[in-house]
């Protein structure tokens, strides 16, 4: 009897344990499930296969080195990544990670206390990395970086050098570029053709800016003065020729069918891009050396190179060469995260030297050059790469394209294009700048 009992006792207690086992093991692995960490990394390069490749490497890494977290990563467009990153910000439901665009954004989001100081948190090796790009104006303010620099570019226009060829037409030496009479000419000769001269998507209103920086640049008698800064901060008047001529030229342009009229509701990286690639227009204006991944495969080819880089329009042919010479995708940390430390991890990955050779081997030219070897990164098989190192390289004058001055920036913008559509003239733009900037004369 006795034997019966304990007998029973004993499977009573194995079952026991057993069931205190299963419960175990069921609620740790309900803890680790929710215990699994989540770093949401975000920015507006959506489309651009070598900032999608290289994430992923970056992500594998990361998530290897780190058991237990997962790296989430979307990418918006241009033209909806803000729709969905400042709400969410202010809700203080922000990613951990996120790209933030140079210039007023800067200020905006830095102001409201978002963005993590770099500079002053970042250790001793992160800093070696990035070199001097730790004092990158865009990207820095009060002598602080507070976004990390990605992939490097510059910006300029691409043509497709049968097409130039079959119009008649020589191509500049490398870095230089046909006047804003000679593009009137090209647009000319492409239309009789059913073409464009140059595929435009001023829709988003960096490719106006930038067109509009370099011309200004290219009859600035003070350079490298900024004489454009001054003048949207009041300093300096807009009535002056550099700034009438710039106003000029893209009016020239405009108004002699350079590109077509529906321009004005296209916008760059998907619409006027598109076209360009489906071989709609000669040119795609306010190319960067990003889309270099996506250029297309036949004309970017070992043996044959059948695209050519060339600089903005040239107000005359004895205008000095311009170039913005910048960066592309910008990392901000979030100053609000609970994840702070994983994500400052993730964003100096992306600094690494290692990084930047996993960027160029996805076509990207990485912003921190001085990590890796220049000549190795001249020498890839893919020849656009290869052309846009060499136009990082190229002497030329540097134009600085983003001011936080977002009330004359978008008077300048929307002048610009309301004189595109035919509603006002350069001298009421160049009036109205100098009310909006405050200029006293």
């Amino acid at each position: 009897m006795w034997y019966k009992i304990s007998h029973l006792g004993g499977n009573m207690i194995k079952n026991l344990f057993k069931f205190s086992l299963a419960l175990f093991v069921s609620a740790f692995m309900s803890i680790s499930a929710k215990a699994e960490t989540v770093i949401t990394v975000v920015d507006w390069q959506s489309g651009v296969g070598g900032i999608t490749n290289a994430y992923a490497d970056f992500i594998k890494e990361f998530e290897a080195a780190n058991p237990g977290v997962k790296v989430e990563y979307t990418q918006y467009t241009v033209s909806t990544y803000n729709e969905y990153l400042k709400p969410a910000l202010s809700s203080g439901q922000g990613p951990d990670v996120f790209a933030v665009y140079p210039g007023p954004d800067v200020d905006e989001v830095m102001g409201a206390g978002h963005l993590v100081n770099i500079t002053a948190e970042a250790d001793d090796e992160w800093k070696s990395w990035l070199g001097n790009n730790i004092n990158i104006p865009e990207l820095s303010r009060n002598g602080n970086l507070y976004l990390a620099p990605q992939d490097a570019f510059t910006e300029e226009i691409w043509v497709y050098n049968d097409m130039i060829e079959d119009l008649g037409f020589e191509l500049p030496a490398f870095g230089d570029s046909y006047t804003v009479d000679e593009w009137v000419a090209i647009g000319k000769a492409a239309k009789e053709k059913g073409l464009d001269g140059l595929m435009f998507g001023p829709v988003e209103s960096w490719c106006v800016f930038d067109g509009f920086a370099n011309f200004v640049n290219q009859g600035n008698d003070n350079y490298p003065e900024d004489s454009l800064g001054m003048a949207l901060d009041g300093k300096i008047s807009w009535d002056q020729p550099m700034f009438r001529d710039a106003l000029n030229a893209y009016k020239t342009l405009n108004d002699n069918g350079v590109w077509r009229k529906d321009s004005m509701s296209m916008d760059y990286q998907v619409q006027a891009w598109g076209k360009w690639l489906d071989r709609e227009g000669v040119g795609i204006y306010c190319n960067g050396d990003w889309f270099i991944s996506s250029a297309p495969a036949d004309y970017n080819t070992p043996d044959s190179l059948g695209i050519t880089m060339m600089s903005y329009p040239k107000l005359s042919k004895d205008s000095p060469m311009t170039y913005n010479k910048a960066t592309g995708t910008n990392l901000g940390i979030n100053a609000n995260s609970p994840n702070k430390d994983l994500a400052m991890e993730f964003v100096k990955l992306t600094n690494s030297p290692k990084a930047s050779m996993t960027f160029a081997s996805y076509g990207q030219i990485p912003a921190n050059l001085a990590a890796v070897d220049m000549g190795a990164l001249a020498a890839s098989p893919n020849l656009l790469f290869n052309e846009g190192i060499k136009m990082l390289a190229t002497e030329g004058r540097n134009t600085n394209i983003y001011y936080s001055q977002a009330e004359p920036m978008k008077h300048l913008y929307d002048g610009i294009m309301e004189m595109f559509l035919g509603v006002t003239s350069v001298d009421e733009i160049v009036e109205k700048m100098n009310d909006v900037t405050g200029y006293s004369g």
